[in-house]
């Protein structure tokens, strides 16, 4: 087991942080401490109270936890094993697709809402694209879960990916800038042309953005800018994006007109 410096475990969690914080302000996952999560990431300040909140996140850990094991990484909270999740990258790619079936079907809360034959036929499909990154979750276990309607949810699976955006114009507390909506073209989910979109940065004067620049590539979850990525993670995210959609894009005529 490789072993985890304080500053990298540090650095994951804050990194975890910021993008957990969205949709819990939103009451969407995780615990009701939401001010604390937020206060936190913004401080850009780590104590153990941070780790424990997001301990809390039932659809999150598990799958740190599975990328951190297969890589046989100590803490979960690796800034390399928090990447992987929610951006991507070689981390990743070393979750073997039986691994990914044992986390959908023995997991508490996710073999609830998924039956192993749901799993199977998902995870079957492109076995190769398919891997425990967040927007593999959103993207493709979204309908299984219940939700049906196609043309009511698709505006809500966009805002729970993580997407990009190239900023254009930097307001007191938001931002302009460059980002690609998810449309349905030719009865697939697609990634659209870029348009104008205006996203939040500050929550009570407060936000995780330090040194924010015209130009700047960052990256959006529910509306709310998480933090400034590099041209390396903006390519994976969008790998992981594209790869995502080729397996839903295989079975959405079993749910477009439900």
């Amino acid at each position: 087991m490789q072993t985890v410096s304080q500053n990298n475990l540090f650095d994951g969690v804050l990194q975890c942080g910021r993008y957990a914080f969205r949709p819990n302000f939103f009451s969407y996952c995780g615990p009701d401490k939401n001010k604390q999560l937020f206060d936190y990431c913004a401080a850009d300040y780590y104590e153990p109270t941070l780790k424990n909140i997001l301990d809390d996140f039932e659809v999150m850990t598990p799958y740190l936890k599975l990328i951190a094991q297969n890589n046989q990484i100590k803490d979960i909270y690796d800034a390399k094993v928090v990447e992987a999740y929610w951006l991507g990258n070689s981390l990743t790619e070393q979750v073997n697709i039986k691994s990914l079936y044992r986390h959908f079907t023995e997991d508490k809360n996710l073999k609830a809402k998924l039956s192993k034959s749901t799993v199977e036929k998902v995870l079957g499909l492109l076995p190769d694209r398919a891997k425990p990154h967040h927007n593999f979750h959103v993207i493709n276990t979204w309908l299984r879960a219940g939700k049906l309607n196609i043309h009511h949810t698709l505006k809500s699976i966009d805002e729970c990916r993580i997407s990009w955006g190239k900023v254009k114009v930097i307001n007191k507390s938001s931002l302009i800038v460059e980002y690609q909506p998810l449309i349905i073209l030719d009865n697939k989910i697609q990634i659209g042309q870029s348009v104008d979109r205006e996203v939040v940065t500050h929550l009570d004067d407060k936000s995780f953005l330090k040194d924010i620049n015209v130009g700047d590539l960052v990256t959006i979850h529910w509306g709310w800018v998480c933090e400034k990525i590099n041209q390396r993670q903006l390519l994976n995210l969008k790998k992981y994006t594209l790869e995502s959609l080729d397996i839903f894009n295989k079975q959405i005529n079993q749910f477009l007109y439900v």
